[in-house]
């Protein structure tokens, strides 16, 4: 009975797991820019985990460049890109928080042609079983979406000019 308790306050505090990934190729730039929308409280559960510090608090000021060093590598190491030669090279710009919620800025530059991307999100899966990525893609004056999860971590987009 207590049990079935906490699982109701759960779920009225946080009642899913999901980021949102806005991913946009910036032709005139050559760049695709990724722009990553996660929850505080979810990151830093994650981030609890993956540094191995139990107590880390990703809002107070004081912990913030061990925040941005450990954010960088985790979304490095859990938001991959690929292309028809494989793995693209991607730049960690940084990271701020607004309101609940914390966006991270990655970019990958030199993109001189845009047509097979495969996207890998796995963002906070390991941490939660019920994760949902988003992820928008623009290009060519298009939208594409994808919702992946666990077990469905990467999605393949297909731009033709």
């Amino acid at each position: 009975m207590i049990s079935a308790v906490l699982f109701a306050i759960q779920l009225m505090l946080h009642p899913f797991h999901v980021s949102v990934s806005e991913v946009k190729y910036k032709e005139e730039k050559k760049a695709i820019q990724i722009s990553v929308r996660i929850f505080l409280d979810d990151l830093e559960v994650a981030l609890q985990e993956y540094s191995g510090n139990e107590k880390l608090d990703i809002t107070m000021k004081e912990n913030w460049d061990f925040v941005d060093e450990h954010l960088g590598k985790y979304l490095m190491e859990n938001f991959r890109i690929y292309n028809e030669k494989g793995q693209m090279s991607t730049n960690y710009i940084g990271a701020e928080i607004e309101d609940d919620v914390m966006w991270a800025y990655v970019e990958i530059e030199k993109v001189r042609k845009l047509k097979t991307i495969i996207i890998w999100n796995s963002i906070l899966t390991e941490t939660f079983d019920d994760q949902e990525n988003i992820i928008h893609f623009r290009a060519f004056d298009k939208v594409k979406s994808a919702r992946l999860y666990s077990g469905t971590e990467q999605k393949t987009f297909v731009w033709e000019e």
